[in-house]
């Protein structure tokens, strides 16, 4: 979790993410709303992350590897922006509909990303929603298996180099 205490690092960083739905309210399991939210993540993904690396839409939660040029505080408006934007457009008059804070950790090696985009990719099949991970649509899996282009999910580093 966000900790109010913590120095903001400002150094080019990936962060696994984990965000909820206040109540884990499964809204997500509606196939419109997570299309449009998935549309929502890549578009805010390009105006206001440095790289999206992974990600898999879950029906009352989100997990994220995204790259921030600058750091923690760049991570912070990323999730308020996609947070917001969300919100209002996919949930309008619903009032709170994320809960305030999220979980983040830093991966700092080849290692500890394989482990996240491993846990990503296999957290429909865990909650055996489908049987393997290409079979969940709300999801980078398709993208890291198929070695095909995409307009905003990345494989590469540069985006580190600033």
């Amino acid at each position: 979790m966000i900790s109010r205490n913590r120095t903001s690092t400002i150094t080019p960083s990936l962060f696994f993410v984990t965000t909820t739905l206040r109540d884990w309210r499964p809204r997500f399991q509606d196939k419109k709303i997570a299309d449009e939210f998935q549309t929502l993540l890549f578009s805010v993904s390009l105006t206001h992350a440095s790289a999206l690396m992974g990600y898999v839409v879950m029906p009352e939660h989100v997990h994220l590897l995204v790259g921030c040029q600058r750091g923690e505080q760049q991570l912070s408006k990323f999730l308020q922006a996609l947070k917001s934007l969300s919100a209002r457009r996919l949930f309008a008059g619903e009032g709170s509909v994320w809960m305030e804070r999220y979980a983040y950790f830093t991966v700092t090696n080849e290692r500890q990303f394989k482990i996240k985009i491993d846990y990503i990719h296999q957290n429909p099949v865990r909650r055996e929603l489908v049987a393997t991970p290409l079979d969940w649509k709300w999801s980078s899996a398709s993208f890291w298996v198929n070695d095909e282009p995409h307009p905003v999910l990345r494989k590469d580093w540069v985006w580190m180099e600033g």
